[in-house]
């Protein structure tokens, strides 16, 4: 066995090393029987077709027992045997060792590459640096993907191997949340009918405040989903709620300014626009913080967020904004009196 430091497997990885795309073979390696001058005579004779990271050496058996120097190569005497300028201490990881672990030891290590050897200790190949961060980008943007499904409510890991019937059960449960939310906001526009009857306006706008809710909902939930909670205390929590709360008073001063001015052109007047401007203004707020508090809440009673927050985030952004929409316009158009309810266009 080699004397470099093994890494033990994790047994709860499913992918190991040995399937790392594109391995790369070790072409720089040299016997430890060797002389520095053969060495050096043995490696420029080959054809070396990657960028030449380290030097190991290996028995007569191939298994790996050392890394030689650039320094020692270029510099030592040609009759220096290669097993004096060697160093044996090595971080080696094996072909059964997960791809998890082997990255981590690469990220901790801050070697340019790191060997890979098999159960006797012989050198099967190397990590190097590109492919480190090649995998770490792949990894990162599957994991990307993986949360955006998620918070969907589609905590799917292999689609193509799912059944009609598996698909059916994992999307339905989330879709009859969303259905709940919609008729909680139909009771919520069912208290309303005199207004609607009266003031058509709304119900025409009542469609893009509703999106423009939904929207910033998501918006919060993804960038506090995509953050890492384990490493999140109340305090960082409570500033980055703070932080979204101030960057969606911007959204939804910007917003409501934008559909107020529409409604102003479409023949609202000002009690329609008024109403427009605050009951953008205060869902949008209001969904930005929902969105952003519920992976908190949920992390906090060890709930999976990227999984729950998506439609109750959206559930309460739909029944809130609602709400807020008809409260706002109901006291609107009833203070401003000596105003002519407005026509249909």
């Amino acid at each position: 066995m080699p004397p470099g430091r093994r890494t033990k497997t994790s047994p709860n990885s499913a992918l190991a090393v040995s399937a790392l795309h594109g391995l790369r073979s070790v072409q720089t390696a040299v016997n430890i029987g060797q002389t520095i001058g053969e060495a050096l005579a043995d490696l420029r004779a080959r054809t070396i077709d990657h960028p030449v990271v380290y030097v190991y050496v290996l028995d007569d058996d191939d298994r790996l027992v050392g890394q030689l120097p650039t320094r020692a190569l270029l510099f030592a005497a040609p009759e220096t045997p290669v097993r004096e300028a060697m160093r044996k201490e090595l971080t080696t990881i094996s072909m059964e060792t997960s791809l998890d672990d082997a990255l981590a030891i690469f990220a901790k290590s801050r070697l340019l590459a790191l060997p890979v050897v098999d159960g006797d200790g012989r050198l099967v190949g190397a990590i190097d640096v590109e492919q480190y961060a090649r995998e770490s980008l792949e990894r990162a943007e599957r994991e990307r993907v993986r949360q955006v499904f998620q918070t969907l409510g589609l905590a799917v890991d292999h689609p193509e191997t799912l059944t009609a019937g598996e698909s059916f059960r994992m999307r339905m449960p989330w879709l009859c949340c969303n259905i709940g939310g919609g008729i909680l906001c139909a009771i919520v526009a069912r208290l309303f009918t005199d207004l609607l009857e009266r003031v058509v306006l709304l119900a025409f706008f009542l469609p893009l405040v509703l999106t423009l809710g939904e929207s910033v909902a998501m918006q919060s939930l993804a960038l506090t989903v995509g953050s890492d909670p384990d490493r999140r205390t109340w305090a960082s929590a409570l500033k980055a709620l703070r932080s979204e709360l101030g960057a969606a008073t911007l959204l939804a001063l910007c917003s409501g300014v934008v559909v107020a001015l529409v409604s102003l052109m479409w023949g609202g007047g000002a009690a329609g626009a008024l109403t427009m401007l605050s009951a953008v203004g205060l869902s949008m707020i209001f969904a930005a913080v929902a969105g952003g508090a519920i992976p908190m809440i949920l992390h906090a009673f060890r709930l999976d967020p990227s999984v729950a927050a998506g439609p109750i985030a959206l559930v309460l952004a739909d029944t809130a904004t609602t709400a807020i929409y008809f409260s706002l316009g109901l006291a609107i158009f009833g203070a401003a009196t000596g105003e002519a309810p407005l026509p249909a266009p």
